[in-house]
């Protein structure tokens, strides 16, 4: 939903055109296939509440940063953080995942 939230932003404040939201609304959907599937199971809401705690996110964004933290612990290996927020990109950050998005090591 953030990803489409975002879009749906971009296209309303005119950084794209609804055109071009709309392909990669359709590029999301056949992608998202090849996703894998976080639950917001207690390890993550804890985590989640840890953050909330030291950072001042929203909790959706702590959810979302804690879900990557949750999928990193269970591939064994770093997981990047893609992200177009620049509070929670900081945040990322400072706890140590690598970003990908606005205010990250990369473009995504």
């Amino acid at each position: 939903m953030e990803v489409a939230s975002a879009l749906a932003r971009r296209a309303r404040t005119g950084h794209c055109t609804v055109e071009q939201r709309d392909v990669w609304l359709a590029r999301l959907d056949r992608e998202l296939r090849s996703f894998l599937v976080v639950e917001v199971v207690p390890v993550v809401t804890s985590r989640a509440r840890a953050l909330l705690n030291a950072y001042a996110l929203r909790a959706s964004d702590a959810i979302q940063l804690a879900s990557c933290y949750d999928l990193q612990d269970r591939l064994g290996h770093d997981v990047p953080f893609v992200v177009f927020d620049e509070r929670l990109a900081a945040v990322a950050r400072a706890t140590g995942a690598i970003v990908l998005g606005v205010g990250g090591d990369e473009t995504a």
